[in-house]
């Protein structure tokens, strides 16, 4: 099992994987897969084009069923207690919204689901995210007809309109203007400051190394090194002038030629 970052030591445990595996037919989408999630630590998951990246997320958020292995969310196993969903807020790589409802009836909808209290509670989340994510104008449009960027921000509304303590994120910059992406990290840290943690699968490495802090490198449905972005660099022998990406390329492009 790899080590836990010292930086994480004593802290509540969010997310916790051992030992997962995946399989699609004979293809090994995770191999035996250790990871932890600690509160207050905003984690990076990062490898390679299929190294288990999103496989790994779809099994922790209930949308995949491991062949092995254990994932627990806030202590509550994922296999057998589905009450973990409303502790978590998930955004997919590529997020698949209703197309006749409104952005106003969806963020209803999902506060719902998602256990906020129904009446006035649930009106005034729906409206301050509405605005937060500057959809007002667009409130009461079908989805079907809004644009890509407004889609997006719909999407990242569902995150955290329920007031999430742990944040999962599938490549949630791409595609997000620059003010969107200052809100989305803005968002997190919150979250991350009053005690929940996020994890953000990502091919943007320099996007990874301001933001997050920790990560997890995995490579053929494995993690091959996990810790501080700092102690990614010194495994690899980097001064703290080095980057990431460099740490990266190192770890696994020996191996895997190292294509994002």
């Amino acid at each position: 099992m790899p080590p836990v970052c010292d930086e994480c030591l004593g802290n509540e445990v969010l997310l916790n994987i051992e030992d997962l595996w995946k399989s699609y037919g004979e293809i090994l989408g995770v191999a035996g897969l250790f990871m932890k999630v600690d509160s207050g630590s905003i984690h990076g998951l990062i490898g390679p084009n299929g190294a288990g990246k999103t496989t790994t997320v779809k099994c922790v958020v209930g949308l995949l069923k491991p062949d092995k292995g254990r994932i627990t969310v806030i202590g509550r196993d994922v296999r057998s207690d589905e009450g973990f969903k409303r502790f978590i807020g998930y955004l997919p790589e590529a997020p698949s919204l209703p197309d006749y409802l409104t952005p106003k009836e969806f963020l209803g909808y999902i506060a719902r689901i998602r256990g906020v209290e129904p009446g006035e509670e649930t009106r005034r989340r729906v409206q301050e995210f509405l605005s937060m994510f500057e959809l007002n104008d667009c409130e009461n449009r079908f989805i079907l007809e809004l644009s890509k960027g407004l889609k997006q921000r719909l999407a990242l509304a569902t995150v955290f309109i329920h007031q999430p303590r742990l944040i999962i994120m599938d490549e949630p910059f791409i595609g997000l203007d620059p003010e969107g992406q200052r809100l989305v990290k803005n968002l997190v840290k919150d979250i991350v400051s009053d005690g929940g943690a996020a994890l953000v699968c990502t091919h943007m490495l320099d996007m990874a190394e301001r933001f997050c802090t920790s990560a997890t490198i995995i490579n053929r449905g494995r993690s091959v090194a996990e810790g501080s972005i700092e102690e990614l660099k010194k495994t690899v022998g980097l001064e703290s002038t080095g980057t990431l990406e460099e740490a990266f390329f190192r770890i696994v492009g020996g191996t895997e030629g190292g294509r994002l």
